[in-house]
């Protein structure tokens, strides 16, 4: 059952994927909206599959990096309906749910089998507080990935100089892109608090201590402080535009490094 939900998702969202593409180059609202609905049901076979593995592993399934990935994937894909939704655009779909998809894969076929296996917690991952930490990073890295997917879009439709209406290739306009990549940083960036704020008591918890400069620690940090950064510049220093698209793709390169060093493995 577990792996039936789970393969399901697999190729929803390969089809999701290739539907927003298609929907970019073409412009064919049908085939955009075919991209939404294979994007929900992969969501929902996703959420199955995660809710079936936690009650037969008798844990939440945030324990390895296994299972953080697949959270990763649900995140992304979320954050993304959620502002497709609010924004009225499906063209960010042909940048965020690639992403999605290669990461799933990723999960699927880089990770070996022994490690997809549930596997019996140690002491120190028997903790709410650790469930919370890898939850709300999944859901911030989740919207970063949404965030460098509209800065690609943003930087596309300034390449290519088609936006909507323009014939070909079809793009919201640049301010629509501007605002996508601003809404998912916003979204993003209170549950990445929170996961380092949760991963600190976490680890005083299970270690003693509520910081170690650890790779992930750090690296978690660097991200946050960009993303800080991201916020700061717009509210204060007025940024729009190319600089902000940039720093939204520069950002989520970042998490990478933090994803490779999980704890938990």
């Amino acid at each position: 059952m577990i792996l039936a939900g789970l393969t399901i998702a697999y190729f929803c969202l390969l089809v999701a994927g290739i539907a927003y593409i298609a929907h970019l180059l073409w412009g064919r609202r049908i085939i955009g909206y075919g991209g939404t609905v294979a994007s929900f049901l992969g969501l929902v076979a996703l959420s199955v599959g995660l809710i079936r593995r936690g009650i037969e592993s008798g844990h939440w399934p945030l324990t390895s990096t296994y299972e953080f990935s697949l959270v990763f994937v649900w995140g992304i894909v979320l954050v993304y309906l959620l502002l497709e939704r609010v924004m009225g655009t499906r063209e960010g779909g042909a940048f965020a749910l690639p992403i999605a998809f290669l990461l799933y894969t990723y999960a699927r076929f880089a990770i070996p089998d022994s490690a997809q296996a549930p596997q019996p917690l140690l002491p120190a991952l028997r903790s709410l507080w650790l469930q919370l930490h890898a939850g709300t990073a999944a859901i911030a890295y989740g919207a970063f990935a949404v965030a460098c997917s509209g800065g690609l879009m943003y930087l596309t439709g300034e390449f290519t100089g088609r936006q909507r209406g323009t014939g070909g290739v079809v793009l919201p306009s640049l301010p629509l892109s501007d605002r996508f990549t601003y809404w998912a940083v916003a979204f993003g960036y209170p549950f990445m608090s929170l996961a380092i704020l949760t991963g600190a008591i976490w680890a005083q918890v299970a270690w003693g201590r509520y910081w170690g400069w650890d790779i992930k620690e750090t690296w978690a940090l660097i991200t946050w402080l960009i993303y800080t950064l991201f916020l700061h510049l717009r509210a204060i220093r007025g940024w729009r535009g190319r600089p902000v698209a940039v720093l939204s793709i520069l950002g989520f390169a970042v998490v990478p490094v933090s994803y490779t060093h999980l704890r938990a493995h």
